[in-house]
Protein backbone atom coordinates (compact mmCIF):
# COMPACT_ATOMS: atom_id res chain seq x y z
CA UNK A 1 0.00 0.00 0.00
CA UNK A 2 1.63 3.82 -0.99
CA UNK A 3 2.02 5.76 1.90
CA UNK A 4 -0.50 8.84 1.51
CA UNK A 5 2.21 11.25 2.95
CA UNK A 6 5.20 10.39 0.12
CA UNK A 7 5.18 12.55 -3.65
CA UNK A 8 3.95 11.34 -6.36
CA UNK A 9 7.06 9.67 -8.31
CA UNK A 10 4.77 9.09 -11.73
CA UNK A 11 4.59 12.21 -13.98
CA UNK A 12 1.18 13.27 -15.02
CA UNK A 13 0.09 14.05 -18.12
CA UNK A 14 -1.10 17.79 -18.88
CA UNK A 15 -4.78 17.83 -19.69
CA UNK A 16 -4.54 19.47 -22.85
CA UNK A 17 -1.95 17.15 -23.94
CA UNK A 18 -4.59 14.23 -23.24
CA UNK A 19 -6.78 16.27 -25.17
CA UNK A 20 -4.57 16.75 -27.95
CA UNK A 21 -3.79 12.90 -28.18
CA UNK A 22 -7.31 11.95 -28.39
CA UNK A 23 -8.16 14.33 -31.10
CA UNK A 24 -5.15 12.72 -32.64
CA UNK A 25 -6.56 9.48 -31.85
CA UNK A 26 -9.93 10.66 -33.37
CA UNK A 27 -8.90 12.05 -36.74
CA UNK A 28 -6.05 9.89 -37.77
CA UNK A 29 -8.26 6.17 -36.67
CA UNK A 30 -10.61 8.07 -39.32
CA UNK A 31 -8.25 8.76 -41.62
CA UNK A 32 -6.51 5.44 -41.29
CA UNK A 33 -9.75 3.61 -41.80
CA UNK A 34 -10.85 5.76 -45.10
CA UNK A 35 -8.09 5.09 -46.53
CA UNK A 36 -8.67 1.25 -46.76
CA UNK A 37 -11.19 1.40 -49.59
CA UNK A 38 -8.91 3.63 -51.70
CA UNK A 39 -5.85 1.39 -51.53
CA UNK A 40 -8.30 -2.10 -52.20
CA UNK A 41 -11.09 -0.95 -53.52
CA UNK A 42 -10.70 2.26 -55.89
CA UNK A 43 -13.27 1.55 -58.85
CA UNK A 44 -16.19 1.33 -56.52
CA UNK A 45 -14.93 4.83 -54.59
CA UNK A 46 -14.57 6.26 -58.66
CA UNK A 47 -17.69 4.89 -59.63
CA UNK A 48 -19.24 7.02 -56.07
CA UNK A 49 -17.39 10.29 -56.79
CA UNK A 50 -18.95 9.91 -60.40
CA UNK A 51 -22.19 9.30 -59.23
CA UNK A 52 -22.36 12.42 -56.60
CA UNK A 53 -20.67 14.65 -59.65
CA UNK A 54 -23.76 14.05 -61.89
CA UNK A 55 -26.54 14.18 -58.68
CA UNK A 56 -24.77 17.83 -57.98
CA UNK A 57 -24.74 18.87 -61.67
CA UNK A 58 -28.38 18.26 -61.61
CA UNK A 59 -29.29 19.59 -58.57
CA UNK A 60 -26.86 23.01 -60.03
CA UNK A 61 -28.45 23.13 -63.25
CA UNK A 62 -32.14 23.88 -61.77
CA UNK A 63 -30.36 27.39 -60.04
CA UNK A 64 -27.37 27.92 -62.44
CA UNK A 65 -26.88 29.64 -65.72
CA UNK A 66 -24.98 27.76 -68.03
CA UNK A 67 -21.78 29.59 -67.92
CA UNK A 68 -21.83 28.90 -64.65
CA UNK A 69 -22.52 24.77 -65.25
CA UNK A 70 -19.58 24.79 -67.62
CA UNK A 71 -17.29 26.34 -65.41
CA UNK A 72 -18.41 23.90 -62.78
CA UNK A 73 -17.46 21.15 -64.96
CA UNK A 74 -13.87 22.32 -65.69
CA UNK A 75 -13.19 22.36 -62.00
CA UNK A 76 -14.81 19.00 -61.93
CA UNK A 77 -12.10 17.67 -64.59
CA UNK A 78 -9.66 19.29 -62.86
CA UNK A 79 -10.38 17.49 -59.35
CA UNK A 80 -11.24 14.36 -61.38
CA UNK A 81 -7.40 13.78 -61.07
CA UNK A 82 -7.79 13.09 -57.77
CA UNK A 83 -10.19 10.08 -58.57
CA UNK A 84 -8.02 8.26 -60.82
CA UNK A 85 -7.34 4.72 -59.92
CA UNK A 86 -3.36 5.30 -59.46
CA UNK A 87 -3.65 8.53 -57.67
CA UNK A 88 -6.91 6.75 -55.58
CA UNK A 89 -4.14 3.79 -54.28
CA UNK A 90 -1.14 6.22 -54.10
CA UNK A 91 -2.66 8.80 -52.05
CA UNK A 92 -4.73 5.88 -49.92
CA UNK A 93 -1.35 4.07 -49.22
CA UNK A 94 0.19 7.68 -48.29
CA UNK A 95 -2.69 8.27 -46.08
CA UNK A 96 -2.38 4.74 -44.65
CA UNK A 97 1.03 5.36 -43.73
CA UNK A 98 1.02 9.05 -42.40
CA UNK A 99 -2.14 8.37 -39.87
CA UNK A 100 -0.44 5.12 -38.62
CA UNK A 101 2.82 7.11 -37.81
CA UNK A 102 0.63 9.80 -36.06
CA UNK A 103 -1.24 7.12 -34.30
CA UNK A 104 1.68 5.54 -32.79
CA UNK A 105 3.32 9.20 -32.04
CA UNK A 106 0.00 9.89 -30.07
CA UNK A 107 0.01 6.57 -28.24
CA UNK A 108 3.93 7.22 -27.67
CA UNK A 109 2.89 10.77 -25.95
CA UNK A 110 0.22 9.91 -24.22
CA UNK A 111 3.11 7.84 -22.70
CA UNK A 112 4.99 11.32 -21.95
CA UNK A 113 7.58 9.74 -24.48
CA UNK A 114 9.60 12.21 -26.37
CA UNK A 115 9.80 10.26 -29.72
CA UNK A 116 6.47 10.12 -30.00
CA UNK A 117 7.05 13.60 -30.63
CA UNK A 118 9.56 13.12 -33.45
CA UNK A 119 7.30 10.06 -35.00
CA UNK A 120 4.61 12.42 -35.40
CA UNK A 121 6.47 14.95 -36.77
CA UNK A 122 7.38 12.57 -39.67
CA UNK A 123 3.68 11.44 -40.19
CA UNK A 124 2.95 15.24 -40.82
CA UNK A 125 5.69 15.59 -43.08
CA UNK A 126 4.57 12.81 -45.19
CA UNK A 127 0.75 13.96 -44.88
CA UNK A 128 2.06 17.42 -46.03
CA UNK A 129 4.33 16.10 -49.69
CA UNK A 130 1.92 13.39 -50.27
CA UNK A 131 -0.49 15.17 -52.14
CA UNK A 132 2.02 17.65 -53.63
CA UNK A 133 4.11 14.21 -55.05
CA UNK A 134 1.10 12.77 -56.11
CA UNK A 135 -1.27 14.76 -57.63
CA UNK A 136 1.12 18.07 -58.68
CA UNK A 137 -0.43 21.11 -59.52
CA UNK A 138 -3.26 23.30 -58.22
CA UNK A 139 -5.40 20.66 -56.46
CA UNK A 140 -1.71 18.98 -54.60
CA UNK A 141 -0.40 22.31 -53.59
CA UNK A 142 -3.71 23.61 -52.00
CA UNK A 143 -3.85 20.16 -50.19
CA UNK A 144 0.05 20.51 -49.36
CA UNK A 145 -0.74 23.34 -48.14
CA UNK A 146 -4.03 23.02 -45.87
CA UNK A 147 -2.37 19.86 -44.46
CA UNK A 148 0.83 21.71 -43.55
CA UNK A 149 -1.36 24.71 -41.77
CA UNK A 150 -3.15 22.02 -39.80
CA UNK A 151 0.44 20.29 -38.76
CA UNK A 152 2.21 23.06 -38.22
CA UNK A 153 -0.90 24.15 -35.49
CA UNK A 154 -0.89 21.11 -33.77
CA UNK A 155 3.02 20.49 -33.46
CA UNK A 156 3.06 23.42 -32.20
CA UNK A 157 0.52 22.40 -29.62
CA UNK A 158 2.29 19.43 -28.88
CA UNK A 159 6.37 21.09 -28.94
CA UNK A 160 4.53 23.18 -25.86
CA UNK A 161 4.48 20.15 -23.93
CA UNK A 162 7.86 18.55 -24.73
CA UNK A 163 8.95 19.39 -21.53
CA UNK A 164 6.53 16.84 -20.12
CA UNK A 165 8.44 14.17 -22.28
CA UNK A 166 11.04 11.84 -21.69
Amino acid sequence: MQNPFEENTVPLRPTFLTILCMLTFLWNAYKFYDAIPRIFTPEKVMVTQEQANEMMMEMMSKYMSEKDLEKMEEGQKETSKLFEENNLIAAGVASFISSALLILGGIWMWGLRKKGFYVYIAGNAVGVLAPIIILGGTIGWSIGIASLLNAAFFSSLYAIHLKYLS
